[in-house]
């Protein structure tokens, strides 16, 4: 039987372990029907190794539930980081690692046959010149070594350190990568930088901190490329909460974040349904990058026109098209930071002052559900909510009756 290791060859599987503990939790063994028990248990062991002290269980109805808990606010260093950094290796990898680093560091642009003799007179190390050819290959395009042609070989030597040694404000580059490494995308190439300068984030934390990103920016990464080359995607799709895995095709246009709850969106346009459609990043399990896409450009022109009508990431199901209409009772004298909310927070829609303290403010768009939230928040000041969608008027109306119900008893106040 294989020997249980922390270090791992295939992101993927870690990828949906670690999202299922950290997001939606309280899960027991038996919850995880995609693999075996032993896998269940191989991942979770990967898990608790990584993020120890941040892993807790329960026990409900008989089974131990485990979960990560953590409070975002007060760490400095995306845990989920360490999982990047956990690839598995062979011994003569770790080896070849350290005896290649060591032989550069004394000897300035050598080539692979001179590598090799080295390797095998001072370490006893004998390989076939291939295999050193491929592990220097390699660390070019990791950054750690550079290759350059001398005649008709390569000649392979260390990069510099070129953070410290070509920057004289070296102090202010590391701070910006401090912040960086929590907040944008691919936040873990600041992580490695801050690995490599022996330097950790002391400055930052951050009240929202989104740190489940990082589980999908492999995704994104082959998005971008396919936005960059303009191209079509063939990619897996996988709804948590129905279960089906489908294989979707369509042209990658843009990336959509959520300022509520973090998520992530690509925006894809289905040519088969002549539609746009929003995708979440974390559903999405591998991606394909097909052939470039003529018509790319105006693709996006469109796509920009139809984001007028989105409130947040639907472009609307069968009527593709509704109105909202809200009333509501202001204080002109004492709440006139209400009328600025309105107008700045309100995507876009028209505010109209229809009578002394009254104002109506009127959108339309092509999902009025997604508005919904928003114009609850104005609770206490809503004299009448009308809409193209039934559903969605008498929902409310419903949600407001309820409210009563709990809060007054059921009274007419």
């Amino acid at each position: 039987m294989a020997e249980f290791s922390e270090l791992v060859k295939n992101f993927d599987k870690i990828r949906d372990y670690m999202r299922d503990f950290f997001v939606y939790g309280f899960k027991a063994r038996n919850d995880f029907t995609q693999k075996s028990s032993r896998t269940y248990d191989n991942e979770k062991r990967r898990i608790e190794s990584y993020l120890g002290e941040y892993i807790k269980w329960d026990t409900s109805k008989g089974s131990k539930r485990v979960f990560i808990s953590l409070d975002s606010s007060k760490i400095t260093q995306n845990p989920l980081y360490t999982i990047w950094k956990s690839k598995s290796f062979t011994s003569k990898d770790i080896m070849l690692h350290f005896y290649l680093l060591g032989i550069l560091s004394k000897e300035n642009c050598l080539n692979i046959e001179e590598l090799n003799d080295e390797l095998c007179d001072k370490y006893g190390l004998c390989l076939d010149s291939q295999i050193v050819r491929i592990k220097a290959n390699e660390y070019v395009k990791e950054g750690l070594l550079v290759a350059v042609k001398t005649g008709k070989t390569l000649c392979y030597s260390l990069s510099k350190d070129y953070l410290y040694k070509t920057n004289d404000n070296y102090e202010d580059i590391l701070d910006a990568i401090k912040y960086f490494q929590e907040v944008a995308p691919f936040g873990v190439i600041g992580s490695y930088l801050l690995d490599n300068e022996d330097t950790k984030n002391d400055i930052f934390t951050f009240k929202h901190h989104f740190i489940v990103h990082t589980l999908e920016d492999k995704i994104l990464l082959e998005i971008m490329k396919a936005m960059k080359e303009k191209s079509k995607i063939r990619f897996v799709n996988q709804s948590t909460r129905l279960g089906n895995i489908r294989t979707l095709y369509g042209i990658p246009l843009k990336i959509f974040v959520s300022t509520q709850s973090g998520r992530r969106y690509v925006s894809v346009y289905n040519v088969d349904r002549n539609r746009f459609i929003n995708h979440r990043l974390d559903y999405i399990k591998s991606v394909e990058v097909l052939e470039p896409f003529e018509t790319y450009d105006y693709l996006k022109d469109k796509l920009k026109g139809n984001l007028i009508n989105c409130w947040g990431v639907s472009f609307g199901g069968v009527t593709r098209g509704e109105k909202v209409s809200v009333k509501l009772y202001i204080d002109e004298e004492k709440e006139t930071h209400i009328i600025n909310r309105l107008k700045r927070e309100g995507r876009g829609g028209e505010v109209e002052r229809v009578a002394k303290n009254i104002y109506l403010y009127s959108k339309e768009l092509f999902d009025m559900n997604e508005a919904m939230s928003w114009v609850k928040s104005f609770t206490g000041r809503i004299i009448s909510v009308e809409g193209s969608s039934k559903f969605v008027v008498d929902k409310f109306y419903t949600d407001m009756k309820r409210m009563q119900e709990i809060y007054m008893g059921g009274d007419d106040k």
